[in-house]
């Protein structure tokens, strides 16, 4: 192949095609070449003129990229698009020349792999999110795109050295970062290796350069260890009528220096890094070896993983052992079939493109494990619109490390290592993991936070009236969960913004007195805001971005009729004599709908208050008397009628001062008070100097009156001159300051 390479500067395109496909013939017999000759003879013409960085004619890339490819016994469909891969991208051909040349197989294929263009993205990491997006729901498609971006990258690194520092450590960070994992994640095996050690060649070249030479130095030794291990192997499987096949081999260097790094250790102290592995024919056969390899050596403690009867979510099938041998040298034992290592080498490629030599369907089966989380993965995608959020959750999911729990029915659920209760909950069904309270782990009763071990059963603990909250992304470790409860809180506050501005536009069309009901003019107010459903004008209300005087307006500029109101005379005695009072919005217990209570004040019930409504985050309520509520006040379109609601009473935090003269059991005495009129107590701290103490606490309490009378038993207490309630904090929260900068304040 290397001479194919070489010869394409001077050589014309039929000399070089017809020396190309006799190399692929050679490594891929009986593949067919036609489309492959077509495809070498566009990307010729397409690429004429181009060159790499290294100054090699551009053409060199794609033929190595489908040299790799051939080399993976893949298909004339693949081979072609990976000649092809790059001219969407670097020359004017469109997906649309591909598709009537080469068929829509090609286009997909060379599209999927492509990186997004047309997007303006505002970083490097947006845009590389989006990109990893596309080639995810390309690979829902067709699988071959994945494999053809993994020669395209493997190919990249071999040749990195010509770039400039910068890009070489931002390329290779990426693969270490997504390819490799994603590799391993679909079973490829040697691609992730080769990935890998390219990377960390590039990224650590003097340890790469170090721990090369002493695996090559360490040659003679290493051999003469798996000649001790696999000699008596083969006499006791030959004894036992096991046909296998053994060979051993170093760990690749990469896996090695994290081995290193992890354990703090040189080389020289890192005794597992070689590896036997064991062939047989039957499942049988991988059972019975393990039995004699434990006969024959000790097995090391926790170092036993059966991957056949637990496969990865990957689809790798295999049993893993490590032993100590006479001398104290360790080894690693994998025992599997062949299929399993075909599988476990090639993963999607030996799985999706052959199976019993047939030619097997692209597309991602709903029925084939091996690729379950990838249609996880695309699943959850859907539901997250920010790319930076998306970009760290499919880093995050890479990873392999698993733990295998079992529902109460013995179904089998793989989770990345380190997942939760809830987690569990919403990888068996969404609907579980919203209304989840806890769980039965081996018939223990665990909170949502419980991190799961493999071999736990678990059994999810439930209440449909149970709702997510912000809170529980804490406790969420997979991307599915986070990406489920963030759905959910976006349509829930999308609920309330609807329910918030239909109380607003309902309690301002009633005080027009009108005598028609709202509802029958909604569908000319509509066409009147250009608005396409009353849903969205509610929820546009809701959220401060359509302000209720907008849509009075409508009303007032059509002067509808009034309905018969008696004098306001009779109307006061009646409300005199009903105990009646004028009603805004209510505001607290269950109708606190889209309500912040502005920190800068903490209104309580009983205080009087005033509402104003925000941008995108409902109505926000402050005290009468609030500094920053009289920014607000001369606001007639934002500002909102609101009165404390009589149902159910909520905490409320407030802050208070006391100065006092400093005494022995002082503050026992003040917490005590506290205690005895049901006030907890968040935070608290007391300073004492000249004899004189200041104290500060932050309470928890339900309204005014619990206020005044925790107020009046403090007064009491021998030595206290003062008390009084914080009103303005020195440091604005978050919501205050947007609140101000909303009216150019600061």
């Amino acid at each position: 192949m290397e001479n194919v390479i070489k010869s394409l500067p001077a050589s014309t395109p039929e000399a070089a095609v017809e020396q190309f496909l006799g190399k692929i013939s050679e490594v891929n017999p009986g593949v067919s070449t036609e489309l492959i000759r077509k495809a070498f003879l566009f990307s010729w013409e397409a690429h004429s003129g181009q060159r790499r960085k290294s100054g090699e004619p551009y053409l060199v890339h794609p033929v190595s990229v489908a040299f790799i490819l051939a080399e993976q016994k893949l298909d004339a469909v693949t081979i072609a698009a990976g000649l092809l891969h790059d001219v969407l991208e670097d020359t004017s051909a469109t997906r649309e020349d591909l598709a009537k040349l080469f068929g829509d197989d090609v286009a997909l294929l060379v599209d999927g792999v492509t990186k997004i263009r047309a997007l303006q993205m505002n970083t490097r990491k947006q845009h590389q999110a989006e990109t990893y997006r596309k080639m995810l729901l390309s690979m829902a498609k067709d699988l071959r795109v994945i494999i053809i971006k993994f020669a395209d990258r493997v190919h990249n690194l071999r040749t990195l050295n010509y770039l400039e520092p910068a890009k070489i450590k931002a390329i290779a960070t990426e693969t270490l970062d997504i390819y490799s994992p994603l590799a391993l994640r679909l079973g490829m095996a040697k691609i992730m290796c080769e990935l890998e050690d390219l990377a960390f060649k590039h990224l650590h070249p003097e340890e790469y350069k170090e721990i090369v030479s002493k695996v090559v130095a360490d040659r003679v030794d290493r051999e003469a260890i798996i000649e001790a291990f696999t000699v008596p192997l083969r006499a006791n499987l030959e004894a036992d009528g096991i046909t296998a096949t053994i060979s051993g081999r170093p760990k690749h260097f990469y896996s090695i220096y994290n081995k290193m790094k992890k354990r703090g250790k040189p080389y020289e102290e890192i005794f597992d890094v070689l590896a036997i592995r064991i062939i047989v024919n039957t499942v049988r056969d991988c059972y019975c070896v393990l039995g004699i390899i434990h006969s024959l050596w000790v097995p090391v403690q926790d170092r036993f993983k059966d991957y056949i009867s637990a496969p990865k979510s990957n689809g790798y099938r295999s049993l893993h052992t490590t032993v100590a041998g006479n001398h104290g040298n360790v080894i690693e034992m994998q025992i599997r079939t062949w299929e399993m290592n075909k599988t476990a080498e090639d993963g999607v490629a030996a799985h999706w493109l052959y199976k019993n030599g047939e030619r097997a369907s692209t597309e991602a089966s709903r029925d084939d494990k091996a690729l379950a989380w990838l249609r996880n993965i695309i699943e959850w995608q859907e539901h997250l619109t920010d790319s930076a959020e998306f970009y760290e959750f499919f880093k995050v999911d890479l990873f392999d490390t698993e733990v295998f729990i079992f529902t109460p029915k013995g179904n089998l659920i793989t989770l990345p290592k380190g997942a939760t209760v809830l987690d569990f909950a919403f990888a068996v069904h969404t609907q579980l993991g919203v209304h989840c309270i806890g769980a039965k782990v081996n018939g223990q009763v665990e909170p949502v936070d419980t991190e799961l071990e493999s071999g736990q059963t678990v059994e999810i603990l439930h209440l449909d009236s149970k709702s997510p909250t912000a809170d529980m992304l804490r406790y969420a470790k997979t991307p599915k969960a986070r990406s489920a409860i963030h759905h959910w809180l976006r349509n829930a506050e999308r609920r309330e913004s609807v329910d918030l501005g239909k109380k607003i536009l309902w309690h301002a069309y009633d005080k027009l007195g009108a005598h028609t009901t709202f509802g029958d003019h909604v569908p000319e107010l509509l066409q009147y805001l250009g608005i396409s459903n009353a849903e969205r004008l509610y929820e546009l209300v809701g959220r401060g971005d359509l302000t209720e005087s907008r849509v009075m307006k409508y009303f007032l500029s059509r002067k509808i009729k009034r309905r018969h109101t008696p004098s306001k005379m009779v109307s006061d005695i009646v409300k005199t004599i009903t105990g009646q009072r004028t009603q805004g919005i209510p505001i607290g217990g269950q109708s606190n709908l889209m309500v912040r209570f502005a920190e800068c004040c903490n209104p309580i019930p009983g205080d009087e208050i005033v509402g104003f409504l925000t941008r995108g985050r409902g109505i926000s309520v402050h005290r009468a008397d609030c500094r920053h509520a009289k920014l607000f006040e001369n606001d007639a379109e934002r500002k909102v009628e609101v009165n404390w609601d009589a149902g159910e009473q909520k905490k409320h935090y407030i802050a208070i001062n006391i100065s006092a003269t400093d005494r022995p059991g002082l503050l026992y005495e003040v917490a005590r008070t506290f205690a005895d009129q049901g006030a907890n107590v968040s935070n608290g701290a007391q300073r004492a100097f000249n004899g004189k103490a200041d104290l500060s606490f932050q309470i928890e309490i339900t309204n005014l009156s619990q206020l005044k009378q925790i107020f009046r038993q403090l007064q009491k207490i021998k030595g206290i001159d003062n008390v009084d309630r914080v009103k303005d904090y020195i440091s604005y929260p978050r919501d205050i300051r947007d609140e101000i900068q909303e009216y150019g304040n600061i």
